[in-house]
């Protein structure tokens, strides 16, 4: 069986020692996004989180005190993470209806190629703890916000915004179900086309 050293994921690696324990964490956070998607919350435990990392499941309590708060830990890190990215195309680029189509390009690599395993958490997970529900929900809202806040300088109908956002929320949850990175289609590829398809609900239209 392996090891695992406390930390946190958001402490920042400094020595070496700290490094390999980020690596672990990141390691041990990944592996349960794993199983939440596969069996749900409820049906999650840490013997099965463990076994994908080939250690025991009390091993977990020198990290994590609770499946809760490892739930929340997953929640929180690719966020975070995720939000950093689509803010910084925000920030870097001005037009609107190319911002939209970055974002969208940007979520599409975030979901199949870097964190396929978190998709579910954010997307799909229905959880029974209402601190973890308003903790999805709260997610959910504040990375919805950067699209919604493009769209509305696009000058799209509202109703028509959001139409086209409840769509693109659909197709975006179910990516990693189908789509294989191995195929004949790359993650690059893949993002192109359908940033492309998801933007174009949002474009005004003459006439």
């Amino acid at each position: 069986m392996g090891s695992l050293t406390a930390g946190g994921s958001g402490e920042v690696p400094v020595t070496r020692a700290e490094r390999k324990r980020a690596e672990r964490v990141a390691r041990l956070e990944r592996a349960a996004a794993r199983v939440f998607a596969r069996h749900g919350y409820e049906g999650a435990n840490f013997d099965l989180i463990a076994a994908e990392l080939d250690l025991r499941g009390a091993s977990l309590y020198y990290y994590v005190s609770s499946k809760e708060e490892l739930f929340l830990r997953c929640l929180r890190q690719s966020a975070a993470d995720v939000s950093a990215r689509l803010r910084a195309i925000v920030e870097a680029e001005p037009e609107p209806r190319e911002r939209l189509r970055r974002l969208f390009r940007e979520q599409v690599l975030i979901e199949v190629r870097d964190y396929p395993e978190y998709v579910p958490l954010f997307f799909k997970a229905r959880v029974s703890v209402p601190a973890l529900a308003d903790a999805v929900l709260s997610l959910r809202r504040e990375h919805s916000t950067v699209f919604e806040e493009t769209a509305r300088e696009l000058g799209t109908d509202p109703r028509k915004a959001r139409l086209g956002l409840e769509i693109a929320y659909g197709t975006l949850a179910y990516l990693p179900d189908w789509y294989d990175p191995a195929g004949a289609v790359s993650p690059a590829e893949l993002a192109d086309e359908l940033a492309e398809l998801l933007v174009a609900p949002f474009l005004r239209t003459d006439g």
